[in-house]
């Protein structure tokens, strides 16, 4: 998982190159974002010049607010500092790892994620400054980096995926994520994928 999300790191700081942003920005973006979804929007955006409240509502991911809640659900009851630092790095990758902890019985979640936030931490942000140092020297597309994160996500899902109920809710989840390719604009498609495939396991386990 470090060596694919360090990969879609350095597509990231190609592109975020590419699109005109300075070596730096490219960097900080990744240390303080760390969302790959809102970042690549922000520079496929930017790259077409669109209004300044579009670019900066681009980033808002109502995904979290599921994920979150489940994950609060997991930890259990915790300090507000504990909270708010496992909220910092809430993304798709060490949530579904959190989740599959859960169900294997690992005893300290909290320990786990946070483990697990900072390898992907490190590898988005180290991944991101060696593609913004390249710069236009690589291709990404070449080199196939465009299919790690799809692989990555059949490997988290795969072993949450056990009941009738778990089956429906992925291929839900999949005509969604399809659906949104095609009647929701870039910036807004994974997060209205994700919100749907929400919504559907809610209204199933009801």
């Amino acid at each position: 998982m470090f060596l694919a999300v360090a990969a879609f790191g350095v597509a990231y700081g190609v592109l975020g190159v590419q699109a005109g942003l300075a070596s730096w920005l490219v960097v900080l973006s990744s240390v303080v974002i760390v969302s790959g979804a809102a970042q690549f929007a922000l520079v496929g955006l930017l790259a077409g010049g669109p209004g300044p409240v579009l670019v900066a509502t681009t980033g808002l991911a109502l995904r979290h607010l599921p994920m979150s809640a489940k994950l609060a659900d997991l930890i259990g009851d915790r300090s507000l500092r504990t909270r708010v630092a496992l909220a910092w790095v809430l993304t798709d990758e060490t949530f579904g790892l959190t989740l599959r902890a859960s169900q294997s019985g690992v005893p300290d979640l909290v320990a786990y994620k946070a483990a697990a936030d900072l390898m992907l931490y490190s590898a988005w942000v180290a991944g991101t400054a060696l593609g913004a140092f390249l710069g236009r020297a690589i291709d990404p597309a070449a080199f196939g980096i465009d299919v790690f994160f799809a692989l990555l996500f059949l490997g988290l899902a795969a072993p949450l995926v056990r009941t009738r109920r778990d089956w429906l809710v992925a291929a839900l989840a999949v005509a969604a994520a399809l659906l949104a390719t095609v009647i929701l604009p870039d910036a807004w498609q994974i997060t209205g994928a994700a919100t749907a495939a929400a919504l559907v396991g809610t209204a199933v386990r009801a």
